[in-house]
């Protein structure tokens, strides 16, 4: 297809940047905590702030004073952070065997970003809730509504994200990936750096490969160009209908998809020393030529398709509908060729013997020998320890997100036990005065619920390539996650305000 440009990526995922930005929302669900204890602090306040406002004190004052202390808090927390986060890296780093260059200890951009955060920290969630809720009450409702939607929507964010990624690890732990793993090992003899001509390596590789077919228990042996779970891919960026679509080509011989086990669905195989003919996936088939037979029809630098193939996601374990086209190997292709080969039975005991087989019709070479099931487990490794620390932090935020509301219901009826009172004394129903209550809390919730999903949707796009075969819309991931929070957010709302109603009317009006 014209107009598209072919891209190598090396396989693998940060889970560490997934992580830094989870924890940036729970210092989101932190801060409003904080805010929030703020909030009732200047509550409690209001009256010694209104006597050195009446004697003198300026506006200016107040402010300095009320930054003071929420920068102090915030400076103390920080550096307790600091410390708590040096002793566990340290932890980490001496359990996990981590490597020699890599310190706990934080440098100055660590300590310029923990001061600014502080800072950050301090003026939005510490001293502006309390300033507001000083000078005029209806800003103080809006305050405490604005906290209550913040800490949902962080933690919104942060549950559904755990949800798509353990989703995503259950999904390719237990689905078929398309092709078998294994039993199936690749051998990369690397000829191109060694300044193999092609005739040269196509007489070494079919030297290799004889020999290799006659080890005990191998029942298969073939070659690629491109290893299935290997480190490099390559992918062709281009359109079809008028659909961007992402095709991954490879170049093979006639055995490759008998070693893989991946099913020929219509049409044949390669033929020996076959030219000018492709084989498609059904994925392909189906998005180039909807409804319509491929087999004979010119595609791919007017070859010929002469097969279809299963899906497989050999090279992008994230993508159910893996598009992928292969052509035959020919003879400029064998100084980057690879050997797949499939045994019997468990593959991890010929290792040593490849590596000497391949040695021995060159000893400069020093193969790459790769067993598919620890390259599967590889890939797989950062996205479990991603879910994991998502699961972690998720749970973190929803725990701080119900603590945080409980503090908060139970501070507003603190201040509202005069009317509660009042109200039960005159008869008013239970439930209606529960309602009531619980009325106040109802829009901030499902306004930040909403901006929650909402952020989720967008900012999901940048986990598509860890979510292996799970869309980052996954309706199962947001309704249980919504589902969890909704109930955490209930039960911390539910329980101060019964235990309002339960209150001793006389005594309350008496206190009052």
């Amino acid at each position: 297809p014209g107009g598209h440009n072919v891209i190598m990526e090396k396989q693998g995922y940060q889970a560490a940047a997934i992580a830094g930005a989870l924890c940036l929302l729970i210092l989101a669900v932190a801060c409003a905590n904080l805010g929030g204890l703020m909030l009732a602090r200047g509550v409690a306040r209001e009256h010694e702030l209104g006597i050195r406002i009446a004697i003198g004190a300026s506006r200016q004052r107040i402010f300095r004073q009320l930054f003071t202390e929420s920068l102090m808090l915030a400076l103390i927390g920080s550096a307790a952070g600091l410390a708590l986060a040096y002793a566990t890296i340290r932890i980490v780093l001496v359990t996990t065997d981590g490597p020699k260059w890599m310190s706990a200890a934080p440098d100055w951009r660590v300590f310029l970003f923990v001061l600014g955060m502080a800072f950050f920290a301090s003026l939005l969630f510490g001293f502006a809730p309390a300033l507001q809720l000083a000078r005029q009450k209806q800003r103080r409702t809006i305050a405490r509504q604005v906290l209550i939607g913040a800490q949902v929507a962080a933690s919104c964010v942060l549950l559904i994200v755990a949800s798509l990624l353990v989703r995503a690890v259950q999904h390719a732990l237990y689905t078929n990936p398309g092709f078998g793993y294994e039993q199936v090992i690749s051998i990369s003899p690397g000829l191109a750096q060694h300044g193999y001509k092609p005739a040269v390596a196509q007489a070494y590789m079919q030297q290799l490969r004889t020999r290799v077919a006659a080890l005990p228990g191998v029942t298969s042996v073939s070659l690629v160009k491109l290893p299935p779970l290997g480190h490099g891919v390559s992918r062709i960026d281009t359109e079809v209908n008028g659909h961007p679509l992402q095709i991954y080509p490879n170049w093979v011989d006639a055995e490759f998809f008998r070693t893989m086990e991946v099913p020929v669905m219509l049409g044949r195989n390669f033929l020996p020393g076959e030219k000018n003919a492709v084989i498609v996936s059904q994925s392909l088939a189906k998005a180039q030529w909807p409804g319509e037979n491929p087999i004979g029809k010119t595609y791919w630098d007017k070859n010929t398709v002469v097969g279809v193939v299963g899906n497989a996601r050999m090279n992008d374990l994230n993508e159910d509908d893996t598009v992928e086209i292969y052509s035959p190997a020919q003879t400029e292709d064998m100084p980057d060729m690879s050997l797949v080969l499939k045994t019997a039975g468990a593959p991890d005991g010929l290792t040593p013997q490849l590596k000497s087989i391949v040695q021995n019709l060159d000893p400069k070479l020093f193969p790459e020998i790769s067993l598919l099931k620890a390259n599967f487990r590889r890939d797989m490794r950062a996205v479990e320890t991603a879910a994991l620390v998502a699961s972690l932090v998720g749970s973190m935020a929803m725990l701080m997100a119900g603590v945080g509301l409980l503090g908060l219901v139970a501070f507003t009826i603190s201040q509202r036990t005069k009317e509660i009172a009042i109200r039960l004394a005159l008869g008013a129903p239970a439930g209606k005065v529960l309602s009531s209550i619980l009325g106040q809390f109802s829009w901030p919730v499902l306004i930040g619920l909403a901006v929650g999903i909402g952020g989720t949707a967008a900012l999901s796009q940048v986990l598509r390539r860890v979510l292996y075969g799970v869309s980052n819309l996954d309706p199962l991931s947001y309704a249980g996650a919504i589902l969890i929070l909704v109930t955490i957010i209930a039960l911390a709302a539910l329980l101060p305000a019964r235990k309002a109603l339960k209150l001793d009317v006389a005594r309350a009006l008496h206190q009052e």
